[in-house]
């Protein structure tokens, strides 16, 4: 039995879920493999060296493809990206792997994809990675990165998407 399926495991996701992130895709390409992940456990790790960590399930596509190729970016969603973020959601199928979501990407540094119209994305070298159950963490040194102005975010909070209001 799985902490999720035990009434904890809700709870604890319950719980996780009323913290608002940002919400991204992670990517990578090894070869022909192109794989990409909806996810919101990235984060800065430091400034200097500029550094950031993802967390990817070891079952993932992404986490084979990060592993192989040594690299990984992560491409920060607009509001208007939702459906991007619901396909990268989605278990992989070879359909998504060929087609990549048909999103529309452009390459930086380590050649993985980042999605055009991304309000802002991370390009980065692999250089540490941890044991985090059942994900690996993986700290990447940024090597690319970007962002556009004045486009609203593509925010998750209580197992939903939200937009932001001003205070």
């Amino acid at each position: 039995m799985t902490l999720e399926s035990r009434p904890e495991g809700r709870r604890l996701r319950d719980m996780m879920a009323r913290f608002a992130t940002g919400v991204t895709v992670v990517s990578a390409r090894y070869g022909p493999l192109m794989a990409g992940m909806t996810a919101n456990a990235i984060a800065s790790v430091s400034i200097d060296p500029p550094l950031m960590m993802a967390s990817i399930n070891r079952k993932s596509e992404t986490h084979q493809a990060i592993v192989q190729s040594h690299s990984f970016a992560a491409s920060v969603l607009s509001a208007g990206q939702r459906e991007l973020a619901d396909c990268f959601a989605q278990p992989t199928t070879a359909t998504k792997l060929k087609r990549f979501c048909d999103a529309a990407w452009h390459e930086a540094e380590t050649g993985s994809p980042i999605l055009d119209g991304a309000i802002a994305y991370f390009d980065c070298r692999l250089v540490d990675r941890h044991d985090g159950g059942d994900h690996t963490i993986f700290i990447g040194a940024i090597v690319a990165a970007g962002y556009e102005e004045g486009v609203e975010p593509l925010i998750w909070f209580g197992s939903g998407y939200r937009r932001l209001a001003p205070s």
